[in-house]
């Protein structure tokens, strides 16, 4: 048979958690094995990504009432999900992201789903949000785990974290890294990168919203470029643009910072930096590190979720806690100001990346599915070209 499989996401904006989604639907598609697939999303979308995927032959449906922490239409949501697996007899449903993650899986309850997968990509439990609201998010997650068949998180100390709080059970657990196409990162396969107008250059790469640590990223600069010549490239979209555009004209920031909005040629961006910064306080295993690590980039992040992961603090890049804008300044002062040591951990970083390559994360994909329909007792048809191959 056909399976019929659902992935239903908050927002399908341009960011990493749609970008690993995005890759999970390409991982089956390209399966031997024949799946029907259907991408769901919320209110918050990106239209010209959305028709990407649908080009490529997903069905996509919009749900309204699937809000970013709005728990006000929550329940209408898990109906609206509820009426659409039943509706197309969905086999499996993927979940991605906090909000989708608690509408779905109460919704395939309802509908009868046989196999649930919630996938975690970032903590949504950060020191910056207040401590009624964290609580309120271990809550629910803590009441949905029981509905998921599987789990998968992007690190193992992901997994760790959220089995401390009591999420889960141990067997749910699947840790499978973000893919990247490292290739396209490795600095010789860039032809050209853009001119530095400054002694060093520091890239961010992310959304532009809370719990990036931007303005902490901004109160360093400011300190940072008293001692020296240095430009910053901040690249993303997000509702916290024009306040960062305010903050860089009260800082007088004009001439060292740039905001590139939503760009593409992020492998020429990096090869042309000196570090990454990514002094966030909430995140998952964030992509741009491992694509930062394929170009040789060194990295300056914080110590939280799967990043340490990533990152080992003193030879690949610089751990810090999230809002220490001191330990920030001194950690970047020290990798700008040491040709040395920048060099030696632009060569470390390079090494051990295989855990991210994009096809071995997209045969783990295929292979998890595989095991989740044999146990179900979902028999799976092979596509007329697999037979055909021999496969």
């Amino acid at each position: 048979m056909t399976v019929r499989v659902f992935h239903l996401i908050t927002r399908f904006l341009r960011g990493g958690a749609e970008t690993t989604t995005v890759n999970t639907l390409d991982a089956l598609a390209s399966a031997p094995e024949t799946y029907e697939l259907t991408l769901g999303y919320g209110a918050a979308y990106d239209h010209e990504r959305v028709s990407t995927v649908a080009d490529r032959g997903v069905e996509t449906v919009r749900f309204r009432t699937i809000r970013h922490y709005n728990p006000v239409a929550l329940l209408a949501a898990v109906g609206a999900v509820a009426v659409a697996l039943r509706r197309r007899q969905i086999d499996v449903l993927h979940t991605h992201s906090t909000e989708a993650g608690i509408v779905g899986r109460y919704a395939a309850a309802i509908a009868r789903t046989p196999v649930v997968i919630h996938e975690v990509h970032g903590d949504p439990v950060a020191a910056d949000r207040p401590d009624a609201f964290n609580a309120f998010l271990t809550a629910l997650e803590r009441s949905a785990a029981p509905l998921s068949t599987t789990i998968v998180v992007k690190s193992e100390r992901i997994k760790r974290v959220y089995l401390d709080r009591g999420i889960g059970r141990p067997e749910q657990y699947r840790t499978i890294y973000h893919g990247v196409d490292l290739e396209r990162y490795r600095q010789e396969s860039i032809e050209t990168v853009p001119e530095k107008h400054a002694t060093a250059r520091l890239l961010f790469v992310g959304r532009l919203a809370d719990g990036k640590g931007l303005f902490d990223l901004l109160e360093a600069v400011d300190r940072l470029r008293t001692d020296r010549s240095l430009e910053v490239l901040i690249v993303g979209e997000g509702d916290l643009e024009s306040d960062l555009e305010a903050t860089i004209r009260e800082r007088g920031l004009e001439g060292t910072v740039s905001l590139l909005g939503y760009r593409e040629d992020i492998p020429a961006l990096l090869a042309s930096s000196d570090s990454l910064v990514l002094p966030s306080y909430r995140e998952g295993t964030p992509r741009v590190i491992t694509e930062a690590r394929a170009a040789g980039v060194p990295v300056v992040s914080t110590n939280i979720a799967g990043i340490p992961e990533q990152i080992r603090d003193g030879e690949t890049g610089f751990l810090v806690t999230p809002g220490d804008v001191d330990a920030l300044v001194e950690r970047l002062s020290r990798l700008l100001d040491d040709d040395a040591l920048r060099m030696s951990m632009a060569e470390q970083t390079r090494v051990n990346l295989d855990r991210f390559d994009v096809e071995q994360v997209q045969e783990q994909y295929r292979e998890l599915y595989r095991e989740l329909c044999r146990e179900a007792n979902i028999d799976v048809d092979r596509s007329p070209e697999s037979v055909e191959g021999g496969e």
